[in-house]
């Protein structure tokens, strides 16, 4: 399955210097040209921006129906709006944290899946031995991860 990003996964892995990561797991990703706008031009000098603009596994795309993207929710930002258009213009997975995004993803019916089930997929077949230090390398990053939802995937990994 093709995978969109939203920018939020994107730069959660790349602060933690986990990219490599994200790549094992996934293949390769698209993002939207918006969510490219957002890490690589308006976020130039911050970590993450080089990376995604020099990963060759990281292919920017535009979206065909601008006109779709442009009629949701405005209080989704555009690359958001635009990682969902993309994700449901070629039928791919929505890698997206944000529960205003999933909810419109759902909405739509896309499909959608969260940083922290990627982690527990990276674990089945042994890319990552835990998920735990992982999980501790995202939060030390910068990533907000509540309390109950560490403990939740951790449970669900058998890392509790």
């Amino acid at each position: 399955m093709q995978v969109v990003a939203d920018a939020g996964p994107l730069l959660s892995f790349a602060r933690a210097e986990r990219l490599d990561l994200l790549r094992a797991v996934t293949g390769s990703v698209i993002i939207p040209t918006a969510v490219y706008e957002e890490i690589v031009v308006k976020g130039a000098g911050r970590r993450g921006a080089d990376e995604v603009e020099h990963a060759d596994w990281i292919e920017r795309r535009s979206v065909r129906d601008q006109t779709f993207a442009d009629r949701l929710p405005h209080k989704l930002h555009s690359g958001e709006r635009e990682a969902i258009t993309l994700a449901r213009e070629i039928g791919g997975g929505l890698l997206v944290d944000e529960l205003e995004v999933r909810k419109e993803a759902q909405r739509l019916g896309v499909h959608y899946f969260g940083s922290l089930a990627l982690l527990k997929e990276a674990k089945q077949p042994g890319l990552i031995p835990a998920v735990k230090p992982v999980l501790d390398e995202l939060i030390a990053a910068g990533t907000y991860i509540s309390k109950s939802l560490y403990q939740d995937v951790l449970e669900q990994v058998g890392e509790s």
